[in-house]
């Protein structure tokens, strides 16, 4: 990015810094919200399948109402409100661990709410994206959107290294620090100044009937492209099988390396939180290295195989096997899901026409984050049923049949697209 690139009147440096706050913060609360589940609360498997479902459930639920919105009040404004409302949120939580009243029913109360602001912030988050890169063309979004995932990666693993201080600084004044850097998002995003968009019609009939007919023609739009449909049906298997394992099974096998009755529980959190790191530094240099390389030609092969790579590692992380190479293979996860992550979006932003990208984006999402509490709750019963290691195998060796299917009946392993 050059210097007249980052004085663009867009403010493209504020949005990226609102961003990354926001996956700080997600990054602190992967770790944190399964030890207040697993130590803090004892809760056993089937309870903490429910609890991560009902940190992803209202996203799956009004997502599409999300794309809705954002695509008729200024995702600016959006953006904002969400970053408020985080404050509430942080701070409401962190104060009920400092004062010990923290109980099963308030942490679910906490997921929902937590779920649902996001269920409207991603979509305006990534609708956003478009409009305040540098310059509207392709090229420049691609890079935006490469920026903004080195942003999501690195603040992420800024949020899990700063999650390793808690048994130095507790978990409730880490939560309340989250709430003040949520004050700072909020404004950044006030500062921005985004292009105008391309407001769709606002169309006749009841409000209802008018956001089921948007939302279907965001659906119908998103499954009626033959390069699209395929990436939301990867995405959607992304939710039941990576994101699933990761909040789940993965936490799961990594308390199994420690006694039940440890005598400083908050060790588990500090092991949680090198786990996820390894994973996010993964993601950050696989991103680095595609905005370092710049333009890929084949992206739909290179999506395909990204995720091989993390079907893979699911099946090898069934065996039994120090910490250190547990780490190491989420680390090689972490690889490959940098660059899922990256180019599945990043190919939907370019596909999408302009006037319904915040609902298709919306409905990748929903693909994205709709199959995550199928798969929590799910692989719930299934640990306790069988145990963690066993369960894993289930979502890796789906993950593989189902890209195996995507390659010979798409068209998507053809994508091939000249540099700019």
């Amino acid at each position: 990015m050059t210097a007249t690139d980052t004085a663009s009147p867009t403010r493209f440096p504020a949005y990226l810094f609102t961003h990354g706050a926001w996956f700080l913060a997600f990054g602190v609360q992967l770790v944190l919200f399964p030890y207040l589940l697993r130590v803090v609360l004892k809760q056993d498997e089937v309870h903490f399948g429910i609890a991560q479902m009902c940190l992803q459930l209202p996203t799956t639920l009004f997502i599409l109402i999300g794309g809705f919105v954002a695509d008729r009040i200024p995702p600016r404004r959006i953006v904002a409100i969400s970053c408020a409302l985080s404050v509430v949120t942080f701070a409401a939580l962190g104060g009920m661990v400092i004062s010990g009243r923290l109980t099963y029913g308030l942490i679910i109360f906490y997921a929902l709410s937590v779920g649902t602001i996001g269920a409207f912030a991603i979509p305006a988050r990534d609708s956003l994206l478009s409009l305040v890169a540098p310059t509207p063309d392709g090229a420049s979004i691609h890079r935006a959107v490469n920026f903004a995932s080195l942003a999501q990666f690195g603040a992420q693993i800024l949020g899990m290294a700063y999650a390793t201080a808690a048994p130095f600084l507790g978990v409730g004044p880490m939560l309340l620090s989250l709430s003040l850097l949520m004050v700072l998002a909020a404004l950044a995003a006030v500062s921005l100044r985004p292009r105008p968009a391309n407001r769709p019609p606002r169309g006749d009939g009841h409000l209802l009937q008018r956001m089921a007919a948007d939302i279907g023609g965001g659906v119908k739009a998103a499954f009626s492209s033959p390069i699209i449909a395929p990436v939301v049906l990867c995405a959607l298997f992304v939710g039941i099988c990576f994101m699933g394992s990761f909040f789940v099974l993965l936490p799961l096998i990594v308390q199994s390396y420690f006694p039940p009755n440890d005598p400083d529980p908050t060790h588990i959190a500090t092991a949680l939180a090198q786990f996820s790191l390894c994973f996010w530094v993964g993601s950050m240099i696989s991103a680095l290295a595609l905005t370092r390389f710049g333009h890929i030609r084949r992206k739909g092969l290179v999506y395909m195989a990204s995720l091989c790579c993390g079907g893979t590692v699911l099946v090898l992380c069934s065996i039994d096997m120090p910490f250190l190479m547990l780490c190491v293979l989420n680390f090689v996860w972490g690889l490959g899901g940098g660059v899922a992550m990256t180019l599945g979006r990043g190919i939907v932003q370019q596909h999408a026409p302009a006037e319904s990208r915040g609902r298709i984006l919306s409905v990748f999402t929903l693909g994205l984050m709709g199959g995550g509490p199928l798969g929590a709750l799910a692989y719930g019963f299934l640990a306790k049923a069988v145990g963690p290691h066993a369960a894993i195998l289930v979502p890796g060796l789906l993950m593989l049949t189902l890209v195996t299917t995507v390659f010979f009946l798409s068209p998507l392993r053809h994508l091939s697209e000249d540099a700019p």
